[in-house]
Order: C-alpha cells, then structure tokens, then sequence
C-alpha cells in the first residue's frame, strides 16, 4: 500500500512532511518533555490533519503512517484488540470497479494462515472511505532495525529468512502474491519476523501511483520478471525479493546499489547482485534466489528447508529488545484505555456525507503508564455506499463487511475452433502475415488462422559464431524476428509466416578498444524493409535501423538511459528517450523536430500513431501533430498508468489500471465513450503490457488473472457497450496465465496457458 511500516518510515517510498501538534493538556507536556520518564510514541510524528474517530466499529487511536493511496491508523476493536486499520482515499476508492476489486482480494486475504503473517480480521469495501483491519503487531520494521542497531550477524539473518521462508508459501496458498516484499514490509517482533501489506496488492497495484508509471513494486527489491513482463509475477517473484531483504539486512544495502529507479531496475534486470559483506555460508543460497530465470530459483520451502533449524532468539538485540518492551507497554496501555463513546450522527439528505470529527482525541502515555484523553470530536458516521439505482448496500452478518452481488456479465459464444498449446513461458500471440504464432523468447509454433492446425516450429540456422539458440524478440508485417550475440557480433534474423529463415545480419561489431559489441535486445518498430531496434551494452543503451535487404546500419544514436521507446509510421521514426520526444527520418535518422519534458524520466510510457497523431500514454493520453511535434491534446489525465494505445481507423482505444476501457477520437481527443469493466482488467502499468485488441466491431481486452479467473471482455467497438466475456471453466479455469488476444478479419484468437481459442469478432 506504499505507507510506512508500523515502526516507522520506508526508505523506499517518499514520505510526507511531518509536524507535530502543539494542542496538549498539561500532563501531555509533562510527558513530552520527560523523555527519561515518559513512554515513548514509538509511530513517529502525528500530522497536523483531522483524524476520524471511529472508523466503522473501530476506536482509531493516531496515526501510523501514510502513503499515496490512504493512511494507516492504530485502532481498537470493540473487544479490545488493537489493529491497524488501512483507509484507502476516497478518490481512488470511487476508481470503477475498486471496490469489487479490493472486496475480493481482502477474501482471499482472510484466507492466509500463517504464524509469520498477521492475519487479516475484517474489511469493509462500501464504506465511503473503504479500509481494511489487520492484527496489530508492536514491532519495528527491519528498515528500523538496520538503521537504528545495525546489520544483522548469519544466525540473526537465519532466523529472518526462516520466517520470511515460512510466510510466503501461507501467502501463496492462499493465492496471493506479495509482488512488494521489502525492509518495510518486515516487521521485526520478539518470537520472529512478520510479513505484512500482503492484504490488497492487486487491488492497490491496479491503481496506486508509481513514479515509473510502468512497473509495481518497490525497486531493488523487484524480481526480472515483474520489470519486462506484462505477466503476474508468480511466487518466485516473491523468493527474488526474499534473496533482496536478505541482502539488505546483511550489508545495510540492496543487492543493486542506489542511483535513480531505472539504473536500479537495469541492473536487477541485467546485472550480477552485489553480495559483498553477506557470510559466505548464506551466498549459494542467496544467489540461488536472486537468479534471473524465475524458473531456476528455489521455492521458499527448499529456502526454508535449507536455512536449517534458526532460533528468532538470535534476532534479538538489546537494544531491540528494549524498543519491543517500549512498544508492548504502548499496546497495553492502549488496550487497557476507556472507550471514547460513539455519538450517533444523522447523516444529512444529499450525496455529501460528513467525512469525520473536526477535532479526535488523542492519547498519550505519562510517566508510570497512565493514559491520559484529551475528548474532543464526534463519532465519525459509519457510512455505506448505495447499490446502483439507490438501494441499500447489502451487509454480510457476522463479518463486519458489507458488499454488493458480483455483477451478471452475459456468457460468451462457443469457440469456432479450440487446439492445445503447446507451453512456453510468458507467451505472446502474433499474425506474421496470415499466420498466427504463438511465441516466447524461446519457441515460436505457428498456426493456421482458419482450423487451428499446427503448421511449423520455428528454428534459424545462426552462423557458429552465435552464443547459444537465437531469442525471438517481436512480429511485425510478415516477419517474426530474433536476436542473436556471439561477443564479437549482434545479429538480427527474420522467418516469415511458412516459418522459413529470410536474413540474418550481423548489425553490431565489437569497438576498437575490444570491446564486446551490443546485443540486440528488443524490436522497437519496422515498417517496409526497415527495422528500428533497442540494443545494450555494458556501457548503456542504443538505437538503431537496420535496411532488412541488405543488413546495413542505416544510422544509430545513443539514448540516456532504460526509458525509451519507438514507433513509426513508415516515413518517421518517433523516439521517446527518458522524456524527450523526437521525430527522426526513418531510414536518414534526421532529426526533423524534438518536444522536452513530455514525461518524467523513467516513466516508461508507450507511443502509438496513425501517421497525423503520435499518442504518448503513461498517467495520461498526449497527442502530438506526427509532422512537426505540436502539442494537440491531453485525454484520460489519471493518477494511475494506461495500457498502450491501440489505433484503428480515427479511434484510439485504451484502458487504465482502474477497469475503464475508452475510445478516444484521434483529431480532437474526447471520449467517444468509455465503459466499467465489471471484470477486473490485466494490467497497464507493466512495460510489457497489451492494450485492446480491436477489430471493425469488437474491442477485447483481457482480464487479469488476480480476479481469480483469467479470461477477457468483449465490448461494441461503436459504443462500448458490454457484450459479453469469456471465463475459462475445466482444466483452464485455475490458470493464472494472462491470455493473449489477436484478430484478424472478424476472428478473435484468445490464447490462454494452455490452449489457443478462435472466436467470432462481430456483434451479433
């Protein structure tokens, strides 16, 4: 949720200024200015801001801390017990389909059970404000501990990773994935470790701000895959950032160094961790978990298992000892507190309902223990949001939560045509030509369009210098390409649709001074017989266009660091480079004219064109004129990132991280018309991720697979009206695979994990 830990702040996540209150009665200065007698306030500096006093049933206490998307106060349940009670902002919670998201994963929340895992007791997804409660746990966060007692020795960093071991697969079982395990999301108690913000991460990922606009989770301690997939980051993500925690509570420092988000996220991308000052006994294992194939890392039971037998005793300084005490004497005076009485408030006729008190009692301890109120303020009103057409919200007796019914979405046609896949990891669903191909990295197996017949597998014959099998790298017209490096060359290989090698150039050298040559690493456009693409080094990044007839560099440049982006619209290139846009002669390199400042750096935003509009999507939709660079609009300002743009005919198409989809008009920049999901959509804000797939009468965008079942909707293209949606059933409804969609004249091809769909795109 991107709020400090309980025992203070992330170093991870900007922090908003503090003051501390002035407003106090007599005994509280007494024991604000006896710092040898009074017990401390070990949550920081209240803010200067009105805090609610009640929160549904809940007696809110102060605040623990605050993020982007809500605040975290410490508050008391009607028995007495003490949780920390997550309040998501009202202008993210009215996001469309927010609540129905954040409803369902608090469910599968409540089903994790584990003793490392403070469980989640109670949420309330209607209430104007929705929050979510959690057992609360007096410890500091391990970013706390490393800062104010130091590294931890190989029997301390044992007992750590046991318990984080012992935690995620509680988590996972319950099908979850962290996908933000860091030092802040550590808690540090006497018996062991805590994982916590495992609550609602999908539901926060699907809208919270990032400052990369691209990527979820907290950089440097981000697994590969979460950085370059458009995939869910599956449980080994999760090993990866144990491997990162680890690290840091050895050394004081993340496996890859500081520096800004997108050298941070390069290098856990493309360089070895730095493990110096980690014990030697502890590097195998680590290394194991930070490996950059997901598929080679241990699960966290072999974690676990070969942590051995770790006492959390060792964790246990005494100066941490001594901070617990503190806080459990804190807990237990607040335990033990009077209840402030709930005024019963008669909310006012109108769609404005009281936000809360103007004023809120505030506790603070004296010398000795005794808790001392200053009363102040009404209860706040335990409001509930309205079903559609003004009904009252149905409420689940005995929960504490209230929900509406899961909408009613119409059941999509049987399949024209359904074949089995065959797996590859992270696969991608092309047409190279008239051919539909099903790709990854590794394999590419072609099919064909009308029966769903397998026709080939592809295989290119490198030259013996190559380094290993060539990686497919992207489809573009009719060619599939790939990439391949043997340290002295870069080479660049195309197949066309019968899965038949056409060219492969070699397009990079090695430098004068010996130096490997730069590897091709991704496609960045084509169009004709011209190819634009990303290369890197270890000395940064390049672009460049290769002639696909002859192999020849037609130019190359050098880009300022991970954040760019290019596309084309046959006669101009457009590059993004960490937030300057430029349009370049196509096969000239040219620059023709250039706009500063189009986003921030590091922003990763996506660019598509018709040839008289270039859009730029991140947080927003921009326009600029494609011929001289002018500005010409700015259409779905948000405050979370879109999916890329996908253009046909004078409409532009998109969807944002909350579950809208919208059609844009290109010449003017107003929404033709926008629509709710009622399924939670895949996400936008990966750099991988896949915008609507259109067709002349449809609009597809898949459903993210956090929702529980990964499948996609179908809206009319004319007005965006729901038509219906596809949810797997059988042997394809546990999977978590994000399905891949493709149309071609009026089919729509769907590949799931496991199988390849064709469906009718019309609207009938």
């Amino acid at each position: 949720m991107h709020t400090p830990a309980y025992g203070g702040t992330d170093p991870t996540v900007p922090q908003p200024p503090h003051t501390t209150l002035r407003h106090r009665t007599a005994v509280q200065q007494t024991a604000a200015t006896r710092p040898d007698t009074a017990a401390p306030q070990p949550h920081g500096r209240a803010p200067q801001q009105q805090i609610p006093a009640r929160i549904g049933p809940y007696e809110v206490f102060h605040l623990l801390g605050e993020g982007g998307m809500g605040r975290v106060f410490l508050a008391r349940s009607p028995g007495s017990r003490l949780v920390a009670l997550k309040v998501i902002r009202p202008e993210y919670a009215e996001a469309p389909d927010f609540r129905g998201r954040f409803r369902r994963e608090a469910e599968s929340a409540r089903r994790v059970s584990g003793f490392f895992t403070p469980p989640v007791l109670d949420a309330d997804a209607d209430a104007p404000e929705p929050w979510l409660a959690t057992a609360y746990v007096p410890a500091p966060s391990l970013h706390d501990v490393v800062r104010d007692f130091g590294v931890l020795p190989e029997p301390a960093l044992r007992a750590l990773g046991a318990g984080l071991a012992e935690a995620l697969p509680a988590v996972h079982a319950a099908g979850i994935v962290h996908r933000d395990l860091k030092p802040g999301n550590v808690l540090v108690a006497e018996d062991g470790p805590r994982v916590i913000d495992f609550g609602i991460s999908r539901a926060m990922d699907a809208t919270r701000v990032t400052r990369t606009g691209a990527v979820m989770g907290t950089p440097g301690f981000m697994a590969p895959e979460q950085i370059v997939s458009s995939r869910e980051a599956g449980p080994a993500a999760d090993v990866f950032s144990l491997g990162c925690v680890l690290v840091f509570a050895a050394t004081g420092r993340g496996p890859f160094g500081t520096g800004g988000t997108a050298e941070v996220l390069y290098r856990a991308v493309h360089r070895p961790p730095r493990l110096d000052g980690l014990p030697a006994a502890l590097v195998p294992l680590v290394e194991a978990c930070l490996d950059k194939d997901p598929a080679r890392r241990p699960p966290a039971t072999s974690v676990l298992a070969a942590l051995g037998d770790a006492d959390p005793a060792a964790l246990l300084t005494e100066g941490l000892r001594q901070d617990l005490a503190r806080r459990a004497a804190h807990a237990a005076v607040l335990m033990a507190a009077p209840p402030v009485p709930a005024t019963p408030v008669t909310p006012p006729v109108g769609p404005a309902a009281p936000k809360g008190p103007s004023r809120r009692t505030f506790l603070w301890i004296a010398a000795g223990g005794t808790a001392v109120a200053a009363a102040g303020g009404a209860a706040a009103l335990a409001g509930r949001r309205s079903q559609p057409g003004g009904g009252p919200a149905r409420s689940d007796a005995g929960t504490g939560a209230t929900g509406r019914p899961e909408p009613k979405v119409p059941a999509g046609p049987e399949p024209r045509w359904s074949t089995p896949l065959k797996q590859v990891r992270y696969g991608r669903l092309s047409l190279v030509g008239d051919t539909l191909v099903h790709w990854d990295t590794d394999n590419a197996i072609a099919y064909d369009t009308a029966t769903g017949k397998e026709l080939w597998t592809g295989a290119l014959r490198p030259p013996s210098d190559v380094t290993g099998e060539p990686k497919w790298i992207g489809a573009q017209g009719s060619t599939l390409f790939a990439e391949g490096w043997g340290g002295e060359r870069g080479y660049l290989f195309g197949a066309d649709a019968t899965g038949r090698q056409k060219f492969g150039h070699a397009v990079t050298g090695s430098g004068a001074d010996g130096r490997n040559a730069d590897s091709v690493q991704s496609l960045l456009c084509a169009a004709g017989s011209t190819a634009v693409l990303g290369t890197g080094s270890s000395t940064g990044y390049g672009v460049l266009a290769v002639d696909l007839a002859s192999g020849e560099v037609l130019w190359s440049r050098t880009v300022r660091g991970s954040d760019f982006q290019a596309c084309t619209d046959g006669r101009l290139c457009f590059l993004q480079d960490n937030g300057t846009l430029r349009g370049l002669g196509l096969r000239s390199g040219t620059e023709r004219w250039k706009v500063r400042d189009v986003v921030e750096p590091g922003a990763y935003p996506r660019l598509a064109t018709d040839g008289t509009a270039l859009l730029v999507v991140s947080v927003r939709v921009q326009a600029f004129s494609a011929s001289d660079g002018r500005k010409l609009w700015t259409a779905v300002n948000e405050t979370t990132t879109i999916s890329p743009a996908t253009v046909r005919g004078e409409r532009a198409y998109v969807h944002d991280g909350q579950g809208t989809v919208f059609a844009l008009d290109l010449r003017s920049g107003e929404q033709v018309w926008h629509t709710a999901s009622p399924l939670t959509l895949s996400p936008a804000g990966t750099t991988q991720a896949q915008g609507p797939t259109v067709s002349p009468s449809v609009v597809a965008v898949a459903t993210f697979a956090a929702g529980g079942i990964p499948g996609f909707v179908v809206l009319r293209a004319s007005d965006g009206k729901l038509l219906r949606a596809h949810r797997p059933s059988g042997s394809e409804a546990g999977g978590k695979e994000e399905w891949q969609l493709q149309t071609s004249g009026n089919t729509l091809f769907a590949a799931s994990g496991t199988a390849l769909h064709a469906f009718r795109s019309d609207t009938s």
